[in-house]
C-alpha cells in the first residue's frame, strides 16, 4: 500500500489531496502527465496513476494506452484526448509553478505549506497532520 492509500486509510475525508503535475523524470513525462489528465476525464486518474507507478513508470505511448485499456477507459475518448494535447498548457503551467517555488525533486508534498521532499513514512506525515487537525477542533 503506497503512502497516499495509507493516509486515506488513516484520515479518510479529514484530509484532501490536490494533485499537480511535475513531469520532470524523463522527456516522456509531460505526455504521461497529459494522459493522466485524460484518464481523469473518465474519473480514473488514480487508477491510471497507480498503473504507471506499478509498472516502474514505463511511459512510452504504447504503455500509456495499455494502462488505459487495463483500467477500462473508453479508448476512443482517451486516444482523442491524448492526440489533441488539450492538457499540454495545464501540465506546462503546473510544472512552471513548481519551478517558481524552487522544487527540484519528486515526489514533493505541501502539507498546509510545510514542504516535504522525497518519499516519507506514514509516521512522518502523521506527525505533520495530527497537530493541524487538532488545531481545527
Amino acid at each position: 500500500m503506497d503512502i497516499l492509500d495509507q493516509l486515506r486509510t488513516v484520515y479518510g475525508d479529514q484530509i484532501r489531496f490536490v494533485w499537480r503535475d511535475y513531469p520532470v523524470v524523463t522527456i516522456l513525462s509531460p505526455k504521461a502527465a497529459e494522459a493522466g489528465q485524460c484518464a481523469n476525464e473518465q474519473g480514473k486518474f488514480w487508477e491510471f496513476h497507480n498503473a504507471v507507478y506499478d509498472n516502474d513508470r514505463t511511459i512510452e505511448a504504447s504503455d500509456l494506452k495499455a494502462y488505459a485499456v487495463k483500467i477500462g477507459l473508453n479508448m476512443s475518448q482517451f486516444n482523442q484526448c491524448v492526440s489533441s494535447r488539450r492538457y499540454r498548457d495545464r501540465v506546462n503551467a503546473e510544472q512552471e509553478e513548481a519551478f517558481s517555488y524552487g522544487f527540484n525533486a519528486v515526489p514533493f508534498f505541501l502539507v498546509n505549506n510545510p514542504l516535504v521532499i522525497g518519499p516519507q513514512s506514514l509516521a512522518y506525515f502523521v506527525n505533520l497532520i495530527d497537530p493541524l487537525l487538532a488545531a481545527k477542533k
